[in-house]
Formats: C-alpha cells, sequence, structure tokens
C-alpha cells in the first residue's frame, strides 16, 4: 500500500464525480482501521528503517531494524527491558511481520496480540489483490473495493467489544498488506475512494462470496437475520468458474462427526441426507438425516460449517454435477481433511491431471511452494496447474488442451441445476458424494457472478444495485 492517496491529486474527472456522491458521515476514528495479524507469546517484527515503540506508560523505545517481544505476564519482554502493554510501533517505512509488509503502525495489546492499524484506504489495497485479480474488469475491481471499504468501516463500529475490527482472513475479508499491491487494484481504490455502501444512512452489511451458483442466498436463511437488501437474487447471466459444478465424496465417518457437533447423535449410523426444503433460488435451507437410531433435522448452512465449508462448498446441491472421472488415486484425495490452500485450486473436473498429480499439487501449495500471483494464475487457467507441478519439480510437462471461455448468455427462466427437495445422499460403501454449484455461503455479492456482469459492460453502481438491492453509494468522511 505504498503512499497514501490523501497525497495525491485526483483527476479533475474524478473530483468531480465525487463531489456528486452524496455525503456521509461517521466518527473521525473509524477511519484507521485495526487488523488482527496474530496471536502468540512472541512477536518477531522486522523494517527497513529505525522503529520507535511507545509503550502504555508513554515511555520511548528504540528497536532498530528489528525486535522480539516476549510475553511476560501483563507486559512484554524486549531484551532485558520490561514494556508497558498496549504499546505501539511505528517507523519511517513498511513494517514487517511473517514475511509480509504492512503499511500504518503495529499495536502489541494486553492480549498479545498483533494488530496492524492503519487508514481505511491503505487497508483496501492490501484486500483488493488478495480476493480479485488484478487482471479483472475495473468496473468489477470498483465494486470489491467499495464493498470491502464498507465492510471494515462497518465492522470498526464493533471495536470496542474486542479490541480489533477485522481478521486478516477468511473469517472476514483477505488482507495481505503492502506487499501484493498492484497498479490496477490501486487505481480502483483511488476511483472509488472513500465511497461506501448505505441503507437509510447506515453501513451495509456487505458480505460477499465466490460463486452464488446461480442464485444468491437470502441472509435470514444463513446468519439468521432478515435483511432487506439481502433477500437472494438470480443471476441475470450465465458464467463458468473453477466451481460451476463440484462433487465432494466425504467419508461417512467424517458426515456422523459433523452431524453429532450440531445435536444429531441420536440418528444412530446415518444411511440418507435429505434436501427438504429450499430457497426461492432452489438453495438448500434444511436437510433431514436418518439413520438407524431415527431422523434429525438441521439448517444446511450449519451442517455445512460443521463439516467444513472448504469441503461442502455451498448449499446449492444438486442431484448430480459435472463429475469428474475419478481414478482409484484420485479417490483416495478426498480421504483427508480439507486444506485451506484449496480455496485456491480450480476443481477436480477442470485440472486434466491424473489424482497423484493433484495430491502432489495440493500438498506443494500447503507448503507455500507457489506465490499468489501463480494461485491466481491457476486459478484463472486451470489448464496451467500441470506446467506449475512439474515446474517445481524440475521436469517439463504435456500442454493440456484449453477449454474455450464460455459467452455470456441469459440464464433460462428454471435453471435445471438447481436444488430441489427431491435431492437425497446415500451412504455408498462408507462415502457420502454431494454434488452441487458455487462456493461461499452464497449471501450477497457473487464475485464470479459480479465479474461476468462487469466483462457484459455493468457498471459499479448497476452491479452493487443488483446484489444489494436498496443500497446507495455515498461518500464516507
Amino acid at each position: 500500500m505504498r503512499e497514501t492517496f490523501k497525497s495525491r491529486f485526483p483527476s479533475l474527472l474524478l473530483t468531480l464525480i465525487l463531489l456528486a456522491t452524496p455525503q456521509f458521515t461517521c466518527r473521525a476514528e473509524a477511519r484507521d482501521i485495526y487488523v488482527r495479524l496474530a496471536e502468540s507469546t512472541k512477536i518477531s517484527i522486522t523494517s527497513d528503517a529505525p522503529m520507535t515503540l511507545i509503550d502504555a506508560a508513554k515511555k520511548t523505545h528504540k528497536l532498530g531494524k528489528s525486535a522480539t517481544l516476549t510475553r511476560a505476564g501483563a507486559f512484554a519482554a524486549l531484551g532485558k527491558s520490561r514494556v508497558s502493554l498496549p504499546a505501539e510501533v511505528s517507523a519511517r517505512k513498511l513494517l514487517g511481520f511473517n514475511g509480509r509488509s504492512y503499511r500504518g503502525r503495529f499495536l502489541i495489546t494486553k492480549a498479545f496480540l498483533l494488530i496492524n492499524v492503519l487508514d481505511v484506504e491503505d487497508y483496501v489495497r492490501g484486500v483488493l489483490p488478495a480476493e480479485a485479480s488484478p487482471a479483472w474488469p475495473k468496473e468489477y475491481l470498483k465494486v470489491q473495493a467499495i464493498i470491502s471499504r464498507t465492510f471494515g468501516l462497518r465492522e470498526s463500529l464493533n471495536r470496542p467489544s474486542r479490541g480489533y475490527d477485522v481478521t486478516d482472513n477468511t473469517s472476514a475479508q483477505v488482507y495481505r498488506g503492502a506487499g501484493v499491491e498492484t497498479p490496477t487494484t490501486d487505481q480502483a481504490v483511488k476511483e472509488t475512494e472513500d465511497q461506501v455502501l448505505t441503507y437509510e444512512d447506515t453501513l451495509a452489511f456487505t458480505p460477499f462470496h465466490s460463486d452464488s451458483g446461480g442464485h444468491t442466498a437470502a441472509n435470514v436463511h444463513v446468519w439468521t437475520q432478515n435483511i432487506p437488501y439481502l433477500t437472494g437474487v438470480r443471476e441475470p447471466v450465465a458464467y463458468q468458474s473453477p466451481n460451476s459444478s463440484w462433487s465432494a465424496k466425504i467419508p461417512a465417518v467424517h458426515v456422523q462427526a459433523a452431524l453429532s457437533r450440531i445435536g444429531g447423535e441420536g440418528v444412530g449410523r446415518l444411511r440418507e441426507v435429505r434436501v427438504t426444503a429450499v430457497d426461492a433460488g432452489g438453495r438448500a435451507t434444511d436437510l433431514t438425516f436418518l439413520g438407524s437410531g431415527g431422523s434429525f433435522s438441521a439448517k444446511s448452512s450449519i451442517f455445512r460449517t460443521a463439516i467444513g465449508p472448504n469441503l461442502l462448498k455451498s448449499t446449492m446441491l444438486t442431484e448430480s454435477g459435472l463429475l469428474a472421472m475419478l481414478t482409484e488415486d484420485e479417490d483416495s484425495l478426498w480421504m483427508s481433511e480439507p486444506q485451506v490452500s484449496l480455496l485456491t485450486l480450480p476443481p477436480l473436473s477442470d485440472s486434466f491431471m491424473s489424482g497423484s498429480e493433484e495430491a502432489h499439487l495440493i500438498q506443494m501449495t500447503s507448503e507455500g511452494a507457489f506465490t499468489s500471483a501463480e494461485l491466481m494464475d491457476m486459478l484463472l487457467n486451470p489448464e496451467k496447474r500441470k506446467d506449475y507441478l512439474y515446474a517445481r519439480l524440475g521436469r517439463s510437462a504435456r500442454s493440456a488442451p484449453k477449454k474455450p471461455e464460455p459467452s455470456a448468455k441469459p440464464l433460462p427462466e428454471a435453471p435445471p441445476h438447481l436444488s430441489k427437495t427431491e435431492v437425497v445422499i446415500s451412504d455408498k460403501n462408507g462415502y457420502f458424494t454431494f454434488h452441487g454449484r458455487g462456493w461461499g455461503h452464497g449471501v450477497g455479492l457473487s464475485q464470479w457472478g459480479a465479474q461476468a456482469l462487469a466483462k457484459e459492460g455493468w457498471t459499479a453502481r448497476r452491479i452493487l444495485e443488483h446484489y444489494y438491492p436498496g443500497t446507495a453509494i455515498k461518500r464516507f468522511k
């Protein structure tokens, strides 16, 4: 997140746009975002310039270009010195932690949380490249900048209760600091500077997910609260994403364990999982589990969380998916717990790789063998996965055939892939195989859907109005 935008002069056109945007005021201190980076008993920080620490007693400590603080009760040990907490660390250059660089300053709390405190615009600069490919359409990048800014500022209202605003991972939105910034995403942040999404003069709740699978979900079916602008909308155009269709072959013991976590122990040995209710878009909202000891019903979103949202990718469940031709090796791939790194990889059906090659790729990804740019390239171009794998292994790979990009076209009035209450998932040889579409909780904006709309020429404002109907863009100051 290089120099702050406050030091730049916007173009005349941007100035006129911002002046024409309705104003929205809020407490001044909320311009800073508090991002929780870590909780540890030992914190090592660096900078290319000498760092300064000011402790709770307002005492100044000169740290040099690197320092390690160790928790010692209500204090932090800094060499032979003792530092009272909370403490702030600053430097004239970027700060560093865990191999990443950050703008703003560090805050070390009494609970020994490491928090990055920085201006909201710099925060969005570190979010945007982590949540979207810089190669995606400009209007989409502007959309993501607006909703990410809104999300961060809205979360800051809860700071007094937890001491920070957001985490740096998918439990909030992914933030990777200054090291991921790109000119393209920086420009999107600059052109939307201070713009937020509001509903009746309050900051809107702007959740987003990877792919809706054809229709977004109503907030009431996922997080129980009925929010007027989050009632679920249909995707206006067809599009292809890495998770347009997926299959998850899950061991029965894993399904049984997830069921127990949500109160379904009385079912006994599980035999079937049935979709017993769907929403207006065909997304499963309720599941019934049938076993040797009886039945149990639960919200599909609760079950998905219990079994793991990286494994059961969405609640847009179908009778059958675009099935991969699984070999015995590929069967074994589903037998282990899912890795978080799988979030960046396309599914097997798009890979043109053997099961053993897939397993190697997943393992190498979990070990950090690929950069963020390489992972995004694999996400957008699945046919390159084999090349990346063998490049890391020191060999060359044959080129896999490329799949043509589907052209966007209107979805049929009744998409045949949407869930039905007749969907039944049965235990077959110790496995339950779920088929579905999309990835994520389904509420709010679909990133792949919004990208498709941007490619069709939709403006950022129109895209936001579609996914969050009744909201408005205003300036935050």
